[in-house]
């Protein structure tokens, strides 16, 4: 049945119970250890949908149904601790989207079309929505900035996609990325292969003098909870990127504390922008918020006048000022 283009979709009171339970189970598992871990490793492996990456035999199993699945129509990107888990939740929430079998489905994970593929809803399931609704689109959605790698593989995978990228003031999201490793770390570093490993300050200092000697020493264990932070948080080259490959007019850029600020209406306007149907969607809680931590006069310093003028450079070419 076709729904009139006046009519606001109500929430799915199903899925949005769906989507709270893999946060709150994967969060869970993620701070456990020990027995409590190995339940929750167990009571994670048949879940409907997860909120970190599936467990590998699942995706392996679905692979062998390929032929009958479907291919996302857009991508919701930026970098970590920019709010694209917010942001993926409030897309993922809308009645017309067929939930993939995570939240984030990271090609670094499946980086193989084989894998990839497997992860996304069959022909049936979206069909199963489009009869309901007169619509039915399904979604990637991760923290991919700043690799270049990947509009070249999404291109692969759907070159006709939409793709919203959402940025966060790089001092705050540089900060909020290494706090964020603490958690996620927090166990690794206490044993002794990490003593005096370097803090944030120290870290900056050293990622922002190789990068003005133009080396890559600084950057190349980014991601391992130990370096690559200010990398993160240079947008430019990776929006540039995406326009060349997708074309301005089917990238929208999300200023994050926007978001933040009205994130149901951010939410309406990713919505139109995605042609989906009109929708109210629920507020949606933070769902995987850092520690609390405050950064040092110093460094925020130190930061601001680094990202300064790759900031203008950022406004020069976008047309707008974001007031970082």
């Amino acid at each position: 049945m076709n729904i009139p283009p006046s009519s606001t979709l109500a929430p799915d009171q199903k899925k949005l119970a769906i989507i709270q339970h893999a946060a709150q189970l994967d969060t869970a598992y993620m701070d456990a250890s020990g027995g409590k871990k190995f339940a929750l490793h167990m009571k994670r492996q048949f879940q409907p949908y997860y909120f970190m990456q599936a467990p590998l035999w699942r995706t392996a199993i679905r692979s062998f149904n390929n032929k009958n699945r479907v291919t996302p129509d857009f991508f919701s990107l930026g970098a970590v601790r920019s709010g694209t888990t917010l942001l993926a939740d409030y897309i993922m929430q809308h009645p017309c989207v067929v939930l993939p079998l995570a939240k984030e489905i990271g090609m670094r994970d499946a980086p193989i079309s084989r894998l990839l593929e497997a992860q996304f809803p069959t022909q049936k399931e979206k069909k199963a929505v489009e009869q309901k609704h007169g619509i039915a689109k399904t979604a990637y959605c991760s923290p991919v900035a700043p690799s270049m790698l990947f509009p070249l593989l999404a291109r692969n995978v759907n070159p006709n996609g939409k793709i919203v990228m959402i940025m966060r003031n790089p001092v705050d999201r540089t900060f909020s990325h290494w706090r964020w490793d603490q958690v996620t770390m927090k166990k690794l570093k206490k044993d002794k292969l990490w003593d005096n490993f370097p803090g944030f300050d120290e870290l900056i200092k050293l990622e922002i003098e190789t990068s003005e000697q133009k080396t890559t020493t600084g950057f190349t264990l980014a991601g391992a909870g130990c370096g690559g932070y200010i990398q993160h948080s240079i947008y430019l080259p990776f929006v540039k990127s995406l326009h060349q490959y997708f074309g301005k007019e089917n990238v929208l850029l999300i200023k994050a504390e926007s978001f933040f600020e009205n994130p149901v209406n951010t939410a309406k306007t990713v919505y139109n922008f995605f042609d989906l149907p009109d929708y109210e969607p629920v507020a949606t809680p933070v769902g995987n918020a850092g520690p609390e931590g405050k950064i040092s006069t110093e460094t925020k310093e130190i930061l601001s006048n680094f990202f300064a003028p790759l900031n203008a450079r950022f406004y020069d070419y976008i047309g707008e000022d974001y007031g970082w």
